[in-house]
């Protein structure tokens, strides 16, 4: 449970971050849309699960990411 509550905050701060933007098309990240949490350096290459390096996205464009190999900053206040 514990887990579970702590990881909606990290994606719920993510999201205040980002102020409910997708960086990649710019549009309104919501409950009808969907979302998919992106590691900006990937896990695989040594990216690391915390806060710093992720994004949330919406699920197209984080295929798009994947299959065109775009690259995604993460948006600053």
């Amino acid at each position: 449970m514990v887990d579970n509550l702590k990881g909606k905050r990290q994606l719920l701060q993510l999201w205040k971050e980002q102020q409910g933007i997708c960086p990649v098309c710019k549009e309104k990240i919501t409950k009808l849309t969907g979302w998919h949490s992106h590691h900006i350096v990937w896990r695989s290459l040594g990216g690391s699960d915390l806060q710093e390096n992720r994004v949330l996205l919406h699920p197209n464009c984080h295929a798009q990411v994947h299959s065109l190999g775009i690259t995604v900053e993460k948006p600053r206040p």
